[in-house]
């Protein structure tokens, strides 16, 4: 489940869901979505198999993320949340199912 709560402004606000296919990198969009003026809150849900992932998060005015999100399994597993420390521009979080924290990798 990715579950995001904005900041003051939810239009800079987007990410993207991907499936890594192979080693070499080819990527395959399975969700994505733009925050909007007046938005608080956002909640997707989406099946995924085993495999390789690509969670991508914006702010396209580059002055930072303040608000919280989060990526979560159906068991209550937590990939990660991230709460006001987004970088400028985003940041990428590639991690693999079945979740074992050891491929989780923040950039």
């Amino acid at each position: 489940m990715i579950q995001i709560r904005y900041d003051s402004y939810p239009q800079e606000t987007s990410y993207k869901l991907e499936k890594i296919a192979s080693e070499d990198g080819q990527e395959t969009k399975l969700a994505s979505h733009s925050g909007s003026y007046g938005d608080n809150d956002h909640e997707e849900s989406i099946c995924l198999e085993d495999g390789l992932y690509s969670f991508s998060f914006y702010d396209s005015y580059g002055d930072g993320f303040n608000g919280e999100y989060s990526l979560t399994l159906v068991p209550g597993e937590r990939i990660t949340t991230r709460d006001n420390s987004v970088s400028p521009h985003g940041e990428r979080v590639l991690f693999r199912l079945p979740f074992d924290g050891e491929t989780l990798d923040v950039r």
